[in-house]
Order: structure tokens, then C-alpha cells, then sequence
């Protein structure tokens, strides 16, 4: 006697098909994150202009950009070169250096150096370990910490920023500064140290406004 099922003609056979169905979709959804974060990341950029770059701006690099002109990518963690500048729209962490420009439009971590032909600009929070150094002029735009040697041509505008060490040059501006401020005008918040410059501003201090020299406890 022939006891085999005939599942093409029963309610069992459409059940069963919708629970391999659903078993795959369920397989799908749950592996998606995980292909779609290991799709975006790359170990190495080259860029001419966006969108002439590869691999494309949503990527995140984890390794070293080399700009023949500029890049422009989601996060990079590692080495930043640039002939003319670098736009990293979320978090950077590494070193960055170009000819005329680095914009970071996330958190900014920077470990030994950040250096720029024209300006150095961080718009969020900006942790800076060594030296920050523009010809034109260094922005950190919020509350952020240099720890190390923050030097300009023209003007350092950190005014949310606490100095641990010296910035360097025409206009100074940071929050709290402990060590040395260096330029034509300098301006702190409070001072914990010297200001030598033609005006010297130290809002918290005992002598507020100070030509050429100012100290502060």
C-alpha cells in the first residue's frame, strides 16, 4: 500500500511552503545590518572631485584617503591626505593633512596632527592630542580640548575650547587656557598662565584687559 503524501493538493503543502517563505525572509532581514555595514566601509579611498572617488561618499574609510583634489566621505578613522582638502561629514579620528582645507562636520579626534595650507574647521566636539596648524586660521566650533600646540597664521577661534599648552597667533581666542597665548590679540576666559601679545583679555581674571603682558591663576 502506497502510504506517500501528495502535498501539491492539500493545505499542508501551502503551509509548509509559507513557513519556508517566511524562514527565508526572517534569514534575510536579520543578515541585512550586518551586509549593509560591511558593504560601507573600505580600508583605502582614492578621490579626484565627489563623485569622481572611489569608493563613494557614503562609505566609511577605516585606513587612508588620498585626495588628488579633495574627498568628501561618511566617517574615516586613519591617515587623511589631501592636495587641496578633505570634508568628512560625520566622525574623524587620525591625522589629517592638506594643502588648503580639512572640515569635519562630526566629532574630530586627532592624534599627533592636523595640518591645513588655508584652515583647519571642526563644527562638533573636537579632541586634539599634538599639533593643530593652519596658515589661515584653526575653528573648533564647540566645546573641545587641545592638549599640545594650536598655531596660526592669522587667527585661532576656539572660543569653547580649553587650551592645555599654547596657541600661536595675530588673534587667540579659547575658553580656558593653561599655559601660553601668543599673538597680536589675545582673549581667554579664564587664564591660567601668561598672554603676551599688544592686548590681552582674560575675562575672569584680576586684570581683565592687559597690554602686553597678562598672567592668570
Amino acid at each position: 500500500m502506497n502510504r506517500s503524501f501528495d502535498f501539491s493538493n492539500s493545505l499542508a503543502y501551502d503551509y509548509f511552503m509559507t513557513k519556508k517563505i517566511a524562514y527565508i525572509f526572517l534569514f534575510a532581514a536579520l543578515l541585512f545590518p550586518y551586509s549593509k555595514a560591511m558593504a560601507i566601509v573600505s580600508p583605502l579611498s582614492i578621490s579626484l572631485v565627489p563623485p569622481l572617488q572611489f569608493p563613494t561618499s557614503e562609505f566609511t574609510v577605516t585606513g587612508a584617503r588620498i585626495s588628488l583634489l579633495w574627498g568628501k566621505h561618511r566617517d574615516i578613522y586613519g591617515i587623511d591626505l589631501g592636495v587641496l582638502g578633505n570634508i568628512t561629514e560625520g566622525n574623524f579620528v587620525g591625522i589629517g593633512i592638506s594643502g588648503i582645507f580639512n572640515l569635519t562636520q562630526g566629532k574630530t579626534t586627532i592624534t599627533g596632527l592636523q595640518l591645513a595650507g588655508l584652515a583647519n574647521i571642526n563644527t562638533k566636539e573636537a579632541k586634539i592630542v599634538g599639533l593643530q596648524a593652519a596658515l589661515g586660521i584653526n575653528e573648533n566650533d564647540v566645546a573641545s580640548t587641545l592638549v599640545g600646540l594650536q598655531i596660526s597664521a592669522i587667527a585661532n577661534l576656539s572660543a569653547f575650547t580649553n587650551i592645555y599648552g599654547a596657541q600661536i597667533g595675530l588673534y587667540n581666542h579659547a575658553l580656558e587656557v593653561y599655559g601660553l597665548q601668543i599673538g597680536l590679540v589675545n582673549s581667554a576666559k579664564n587664564l591660567h598662565g601668561v598672554q603676551i601679545g599688544l592686548l590681552n583679555f582674560n575675562d575672569e581674571g584680576l586684570f581683565r584687559v592687559s597690554p602686553i603682558l597678562n598672567i592668570g591663576f
